[in-house]
Parts: structure tokens; sequence; C-alpha cells
């Protein structure tokens, strides 16, 4: 006999389906809406709008606890302060999204670039290499002013469940660049990462959340999971893995910083060694949190439930 979950199972299909159209439509009405807007404008807007009704969402509380994990002896007040700040930064992405392009473009002076010299002997070799980040300012300006720069960079993204959400984002995403190289998070990007390394093509991945297979090293000084795959992949083909701060400036400006290489550990354990590198890169993620918090995106279970 039909079970009832089996028999009642195209009727959650299809409020599935019909909750999409309506999230998509209106993610499309929102991101029209930006688009006419100027970037500044939008990008103002957008992150007054976030602040104003961010902080008073329940999902705040995480956020604010999650701090207290970073900064223990930060005064409350304090942390409310870059909560509504961060709140901001998220609504100012938001409304960047459709000027993507735009903001990436060398010529509009809106992203300024240091240490790119760093990639381009590797470009000029064929060297392929590895750009570690994290959620921090406008995270995906960094694959299009790569481009901009003449890098190719293929990144590791996770997509959003909604397809007609993904779909919309994706048109922003290429529109200024074509359609640049993505692989998916899990084995198979795994398995599409070493591979693309073997063709010479650089790799792009934000390093900086919480993943249930990982590794616990610290951050902050407490156990945080890490995944040791860039580490490996860096280990056993050696490529060069370069950090890469993005940094909002005030309003739709931004700074991208890449860094020296992270060390390569002189270690016979290839376990070991891997770690080692991941540690020293919860270091940098430290460095950059503590420079700028409102930019990270503390909404991100990073730790075990506080």
């Amino acid at each position: 006999m039909m079970s009832w979950a089996h028999k009642h199972q195209p009727w959650r299909k299809a409020l599935r389906s019909i909750r999409h159209a309506v999230e998509g439509l209106l993610q499309l009405l929102l991101m029209g809406f930006f688009w006419l807007l100027p970037v500044d404008w939008a990008s103002g807007l957008g992150g007054w709008l976030t602040r104003q009704i961010g902080s008073r969402l329940p999902i705040s509380r995480r956020a604010m606890k999650h701090l207290a994990i970073a900064f223990p002896e930060m005064p409350e007040r304090e942390r409310r302060r870059i909560v509504a700040g961060m709140w901001d930064n998220l609504g100012r992405m938001i409304a960047e999204y459709p000027h993507l392009g735009t903001i990436a473009d060398p010529a509009s002076g809106r992203t300024e670039v240091v240490g790119a010299e760093r990639l381009e002997a590797l470009r000029k070799a064929g060297q392929p290499f590895i750009v570690i980040s994290a959620h921090m300012a406008n995270f995906e300006l960094m694959p299009i002013a790569a481009y901009k720069h003449g890098h190719n960079m293929t990144v590791v993204s996770r997509p959003v469940n909604n397809p007609i959400i993904q779909r919309l984002l994706l048109y922003f995403r290429q529109r200024p660049t074509g359609d640049w190289g993505k692989i998916p998070k899990g084995v198979d990007g795994a398995r599409q990462a070493m591979k693309l390394l073997k063709q010479g093509l650089n790799l792009g991945v934000l390093v900086d959340q919480r993943v249930t297979q990982g590794v616990a090293l610290p951050l902050f000084g407490r156990p945080a999971r890490t995944n040791l795959g860039i580490a490996k992949l860096a280990l056993e083909y050696g490529v060069e893995v370069f950090p890469a701060h993005l940094e909002r400036l005030g309003g739709a400006r931004f700074r991208l910083t890449v860094e020296d290489p992270v060390p390569r550990p002189q270690l016979d354990d290839k376990l070991e060694a891997a770690k080692a590198m991941m540690t020293e890169v919860n270091q940098v993620l430290e460095r950059w949190i503590r420079q700028r918090p409102e930019d990270w995106l503390w909404l991100h279970r990073r730790w075990e439930r506080p």
C-alpha cells in the first residue's frame, strides 16, 4: 500500500516550487530596484535598511554570542555596534550585487588592489595558485576583480537552495566576466579542484566557515572545525596559497590586499603538515577580523553552539 508520505510527495514538490517562484520574484524585484539606482545610492540604501531591521532580528543574538567568544573582554555596547555594522555591510552587499562589474572595474577606482604583483610572476610562468579569503566586506567582488586583472579564478561555492535565485545571482556574477569557473563544495568539488590545478588553473576558496567533517583547530582560542582540503591540495601539488583580504573602506569602495603566501610546514607527516598550515590560516583570519570586525559575517556557526 502506498505510504502517506509517498502519496503526498507531489504536493510537497508543488508547494516548494510555488515558494521558490515567490521568493525568486521578490528577489528579482529587489535586484531590479537596486540595479536602477546609482551604485552609491543602492549601497547606502541597502545598508540603512538592514541596519534598521537586522539588529532587531532574533538571529542577531547568535552574532552577539560569537562576538563574546572572539572578544570576551569587549563591552556589550561595542558588540552591538559591531553587529549593527555587520548588518550594514550585509545590506550593502545585497544592494551592490547588480553593480559588481562596475565596482570591480579598475577604471571605476572603487576597488584598490594591493600586492597583485605577488601573483603576476606565477601567472607569467603559467604556474597555478590558490587564493583564500573570508566572508568579509563584499566577498563576491574577488573573482570578478581577479578576472579584471587578467587572472583566471575558479571558485568553490555552494549554490543557494532556491534554483531561481541561484540563476539570478549567477547572472550578476557572470555578467561582467562571462561564465567564470565554479565548482561545488564536497567530495566532487575536491576532485574537480585537483583537475583544475593539474591543468594550471587557479582556485579561489573562502575558508572561514565551519565544516562538520573538519578538524578542530584553534580560532580565537577556541576549537573550530576547519577543512584541511586546501592545505592538502597545496602540499600535494606544490602550489602557493595566497591570503586575500578584502576591506570595505566606506560606502561602495574597497581595498583588496594579496598577502605573502602561507608558509609551507616542513613536516614529514602530511596530516600534521596540513593541520599546521590551516592553523596558520586561522591566525590570518583572526588578524583580519580583529582589524575589521564589522566586515565579517558573524552569523556563521564557526564554533560549536555557544
